[in-house]
Parts: C-alpha cells; sequence; structure tokens
C-alpha cells in the first residue's frame, strides 16, 4: 500500500513541476512581450507630438498590434494550461476520493473485526490451537503483522486524505489564476481594439496626405538613387586599390620566383677551365624549375590575411550585431511596401530606422570609414569590413573621418530628421556591389 501511495505522489509531483514549468515559461514571455509594447508606446507618444501622421508612426501602431496579438495568443495558451491543471486536478481528486473511501471501508471492517475478538480469551485460544511450536511462533507473528497492518492502513488513509486536500487547494488556486488571467486577456482584447482604431485613423490622415507623401517618397527615392551611387563609387574604387595592390603584389611575387630560378641555375652552372681537343664533356642540364602559378583571388577586398578575417568575423556575426541606435526601431523595412488603403507605395534598398533627432550612431562592428559624403544635405559615414560594407545615412552630424579606424559599438555620428521632421537614419549593408537585407543581420532588442 505505501508503495502504490509512494508511485501516486511522485505521479502528482512530476504533473504539478510540469504544469509549473509550463505556466512559468507562458508567464515569462507574456511579461517580456508587455515590455516591448511599453517602449513602443513611449516611442509613439514621442513621435505623436508630431502633428504629421507619418509612415514611421503606421509601422509603429502595426507592430504594437502584432505583440499585442502575441500577447493575446500566449494568454491564450495559459489559460489552456490552467484549464488542463483543473482538469488533471478533478482527475486526481475523484481518483484520490474513490481510493479514500475504499481505505476508509477496509479499515472500518477490520476495526469491526478487532472489536469483536477483543477479548484476551480469544487471543489465548488462537494461539493454544497450535499443533506445535513452530506454528504458534507463526501466529504470534501474524498476529504482529496483523496489528502493523492495521497502523499502516490508517497511515495510508491520513496521508491520502491529506494529499485530497492538496488537491483541493490547487484547484481553488488555479481557478482564481485563470479568473485573473482572464481578466488580463478582456484587458489586452480592449488594448487591440484601441491599436486598430488607432491604425485606422492613421492610415485615413495617410491617405488625405496621399500626394504629399507621395512627393516626399519621390525625393526621398532620388536620395536613394544619390545615395546608391556613392556607395558604388566608394567600392568600385575600394575594389580598384585592392585589385592595383594584389597585382602589384603578384608582380613582387613573380619577380621573386624568377630570381632564385636565375639564382639556383646560376649554381648549377660551372664555367670550364681546361679544354681538351680530343674530347669533350657534355654540358650539364639544369633541373627544370616549376613555376608556381598565382593564387586566384576570389575577392580583390579580401587579398590578404585581415581583410578575410575581418570579412569572415563579420559574416560569423549575421544576427548578433549591435543596433546602431540604442533608442529607435525599424519604421520603413527593406524591399518593397505598400500602405493598405492607399496609393502609397515605395521600395528601398536599406531599412529605416526612427530615432529621436541627435541620438548617438554607433558603428555595428568594427572596420575602417572608407568615405563621409554628403546626401541631400546630411551626411553619410562608410564603414569597411572586409568585403562588406555598412552605410549610415542622414546623420545630422559625424564624428569619424576617412581612414580612421573604428570599434564596434564607437559612436559615428548623430541622428538627423527627415523631410516631416521626424528623426530618423538609413542603414545600409553591401557585401561588395550587392546590397542586402541588414535587419536579419541585426540581433534583436
Amino acid at each position: 500500500m505505501l508503495k502504490f501511495l509512494l508511485v501516486a505522489c511522485c505521479t502528482l509531483l512530476l504533473q504539478v513541476v510540469t504544469f509549473a514549468q509550463d505556466k512559468a515559461e507562458l508567464e515569462r514571455k507574456r511579461k517580456q512581450t508587455l515590455q516591448e509594447i511599453d517602449i513602443l508606446n513611449r516611442q509613439y507618444s514621442d513621435i505623436k507630438k508630431n502633428q504629421k501622421q507619418s509612415i514611421g508612426q503606421l509601422t509603429l501602431i502595426q507592430k504594437k498590434i502584432r505583440l499585442r496579438n502575441e500577447v493575446i495568443n500566449t494568454i491564450n495558451n495559459q489559460v489552456r494550461a490552467i484549464n488542463g491543471d483543473i482538469n488533471t486536478s478533478y482527475i486526481e481528486m475523484r481518483r484520490l476520493k474513490k481510493d479514500l473511501d475504499t481505505l476508509k471501508m477496509n479499515y472500518a471492517h477490520n476495526v469491526v473485526y478487532a472489536y469483536k475478538n477483543r477479548s484476551s480469551y480469544d487471543f489465548l485460544n488462537f494461539l493454544f490451537s497450535a499443533t506445535n511450536f513452530n506454528d504458534a511462533i507463526r501466529r504470534i507473528a501474524y498476529m504482529k503483522a496483523y496489528r502493523s497492518y492495521r497502523a499502516e492502513q490508517l497511515e495510508v488513509i491520513n496521508k491520502t486524505e491529506l494529499m485530497y486536500r492538496d488537491k483541493i487547494t490547487q484547484l481553488t488556486n488555479a481557478r482564481k489564476e485563470k479568473s485573473a488571467v482572464l481578466t488580463d486577456q478582456s484587458k489586452e482584447m480592449g488594448e487591440l481594439v484601441k491599436d486598430k482604431e488607432e491604425q485606422a485613423s492613421v492610415v485615413n490622415n495617410l491617405k488625405k496626405r496621399e500626394k504629399e507623401i507621395n512627393k516626399d517618397i519621390a525625393t526621398k527615392k532620388k536620395q536613394a538613387q544619390q545615395l546608391q551611387s556613392s556607395i558604388t563609387a566608394v567600392i568600385n574604387r575600394e575594389i580598384r586599390e585592392a585589385k592595383l595592390a594584389a597585382e602589384k603584389k603578384a608582380k613582387e611575387e613573380a619577380a621573386r620566383i624568377a630570381a632564385e630560378t636565375k639564382t639556383r641555375e646560376n649554381a648549377n652552372t660551372k664555367p670550364s677551365t681546361t679544354t681538351t681537343p680530343a674530347t669533350t664533356t657534355p654540358s650539364t642540364t639544369a633541373p627544370a624549375v616549376k613555376k608556381e602559378e598565382p593564387k586566384k583571388i576570389e575577392s580583390y577586398l579580401e587579398y590578404n590575411k585581415e581583410d578575410i578575417a575581418l570579412g569572415n568575423s563579420f559574416e560569423s556575426s549575421k544576427g548578433k550585431l549591435p543596433f546602431p541606435v540604442d533608442n529607435g526601431y525599424v519604421s520603413i523595412n527593406f524591399g518593397s511596401y505598400v500602405i493598405p488603403g492607399t496609393n502609397i507605395k515605395g521600395n528601398q534598398d536599406f531599412i529605416t530606422i526612427a530615432s529621436p533627432s541627435g541620438t548617438s550612431v554607433k558603428a555595428c562592428f568594427e572596420g575602417e570609414v572608407v568615405s563621409v559624403f554628403d546626401v541631400g544635405g546630411n551626411t553619410a559615414v562608410m564603414i569597411k569590413h572586409g568585403k562588406y560594407f555598412t552605410t549610415y545615412s542622414n546623420l545630422s552630424s559625424s564624428n569619424v573621418s576617412k581612414g580612421q579606424t573604428v570599434k564596434t559599438g564607437q559612436v559615428i555620428g548623430r541622428v538627423g530628421t527627415n523631410l516631416d521632421g521626424d528623426g530618423e537614419i538609413n542603414f545600409v549593408l553591401a557585401r561588395e556591389n550587392q546590397m542586402i537585407n541588414p535587419a536579419p543581420w541585426l540581433r534583436g532588442r
């Protein structure tokens, strides 16, 4: 009986621990998402001070709605987990109640039997009716075991009743927890409705400003073309310089190999000091020297060990690069975008990061500043990381100059403003002349 009780206790404990871990993880996830929403709310309050509705503002609301849906989904999972806990508690309570009733009934039968046979005469009669001494010893052991069994029955009843009461307490707590979670769910549903109403309002206002926004997008497109032309020019210049350096290095290596070959040939050929008219000595032929083929260079931007190491290190840091600003969010993603309900659409080969104007902009990786140039009246800083290049555009000022080596996290400039007066920068990532989406390279915030 005690063995059965031990197994039941272990099973219950395992179930409780599993449910507790699942619920703790869901609660952690919910709190983390709510913290992200709080950050977005603060950012939205800052950007809302601008009287003009912007694409960045809409992006922020859409992100809030996405996170709010995540919170609601997490709460739904919490409710399902709690319901599972409640159902398990009900099943265990019924089983424990049944076991408890059975144990009490058996114990009652034993008590009644013991009461009816309580006189010492019956005990002595049972003992002296033994056929031999060994049988008497076995009967004494049986009576002792019977008394022990009754005590064990009582202990099992008490423990089972305690487990039953614990299950009642767990069930009560689970019901209270479910009620609190459902209250939170109702609150989040209300906030989601408000966010969607705010989104509809922003979309409506953007639609009213459609011509103005399309004009701004056209202006930004020209600036983006100018930015891309400047980036391409800088990268082509770096490739040309690297190619010239690689060719120079190859020529120097070829000259060195030729000089070494000539030296070996001269050492193997000895001039004759005597002449014999009758016989002639065959000339000694120097062994053929195999020419070393120049190593094929896959990228002129990585023709030396330092650039190769830097490029490999940058590439291995995909998904781990720090955000260029401490306080900001991606307002316009890489590639094409369309504002639902309007004719506003655009396309860009970089991401736009909204951040308060004047915020410090930091290098996301170590490298060499290869250019600091002007785009539409604002500054752009371009940093080389082997065959990779990062560009930080729309800066109000820069703290670095061409040829300077920068470290990861070093401040390189300040956030400038866009045509609507909001603070933002454009973050560009290129692999040689190929523009790639930088968002997957940045770590989560």
